[in-house]
């Protein structure tokens, strides 16, 4: 074991000695590792990569667990929307049930016999059923039918040897009428 007057001695040696003049100031060196030196500006790149992946993958959490929570939430009031449809039809379907249970022909006809006093025939007599004329749509159809005869029954023939025109009276017989003959 060293003795404490000779560690002081040893680390003396070991120191290099300081000039005392002012003029030459010279900075103090120590011994540096050189991969700590060189790897401290990739360490910094690295880290601050690192704080950025973390914040990245924070954020992308976030944003998940809101999107899951709109679906959630969406989801809830489909829920809901559809227990009332289902609830609704069921209605529905008691409401249909309840009418056609009122309209039956049996429960009409007992209550026009209790409650209005009607009462069934003895029997059932058909009448025959009577013409009863055209309607006004199918008389003013007949007309304009006869109006188209009449003036085509008013044109008449080309007389023979007679000049190429042909000769009618109008519908009234009052005036006559020339009309040229077709061109071919």
């Amino acid at each position: 074991m060293a003795t404490p007057a000779r560690a002081v001695s040893t680390a003396a040696r070991a120191l290099p000695a300081r000039d005392p003049s002012p003029k030459r100031a010279r900075p103090e060196l120590d011994v540096v590792d050189r991969r700590r030196t060189t790897s401290r500006p990739h360490r910094r790149q690295a880290n601050i990569l690192r704080g950025l992946g973390v914040l990245f993958i924070v954020g992308a959490l976030a944003v998940t667990a809101a999107a899951h929570a709109f679906v959630a939430s969406d989801q809830q009031r489909i829920d809901t929307l559809q227990s009332k449809l289902t609830q609704t039809l069921a209605e529905q379907q008691d409401l249909q049930l309840a009418r056609a249970e009122l309209e039956s022909p049996a429960r009409v006809l007992a209550i026009a016999e209790r409650e209005l006093g009607m009462i069934s025939p003895q029997s059932v007599s058909y009448l025959a059923p009577v013409d009863p004329g055209p309607s006004v749509s199918q008389a003013g159809a007949a007309a304009a039918r006869a109006a188209l005869s009449a003036a085509e029954t008013a044109r008449k023939p080309v007389p023979a040897g007679g000049d190429r025109t042909r000769t009618g009276t109008s519908l009234a017989g009052a005036r006559s009428l020339t009309i040229p003959p077709p061109v071919r």
